[in-house]
């Protein structure tokens, strides 16, 4: 059996190997079988997780409008809730670690282009993030804020 703690630590391998120069991203893997790894300097990778793995999350908020939820990337949970409460002056009704939604195709309303959220997590800048709130059970992201009462 293959853990995610020895895919994580596959990751890192590969990166370093790419990083200085052992094989180039477009060789085939199997080159990566013959390379002289320095262990050390892959471990300290792995303990900083220059990589920056399962660091940032997707958060889901149920909001007070009912099947309407806002999406957030953060780190942690209280980011997420911190960052709704001052953008929508509401305390969520439910919210959702919901990064099994990152391997998803995503509409994104304001740029009239698609992404997956993996992917698209790549090109923001500051964490947390706003994405935009969808309907339940639709994939479309609109970066609309909620009417303050």
């Amino acid at each position: 059996m293959v853990t995610v703690q020895d895919m994580f630590r596959l990751a890192h391998r590969t990166f370093w190997a790419i990083a200085e120069g052992e094989v180039k991203v477009e060789e085939d893997s199997e080159l990566l079988d013959a390379i002289d790894y320095d262990d050390e300097a892959i471990s300290k990778m792995v303990a900083r997780n220059q990589l920056s793995i399962g660091k940032i999350k997707l958060y889901v908020i149920e909001t007070r409008e009912p099947e309407l939820f806002a999406f957030y990337y953060s780190e942690n949970v209280l980011e997420a809730h911190a960052l709704h409460q001052d953008m929508f002056r509401e305390t969520p009704k439910r919210m959702t670690n919901a990064s099994h939604l990152m391997p998803k195709l995503f509409h994104f309303d304001e740029l009239d282009a698609a992404n997956i959220l993996y992917f698209h997590r790549n090109k923001v800048v500051a964490y947390p993030n706003y994405l935009g709130l969808a309907r339940a059970g639709e994939r479309v992201l609109a970066r609309m804020r909620a009417r303050v009462e």
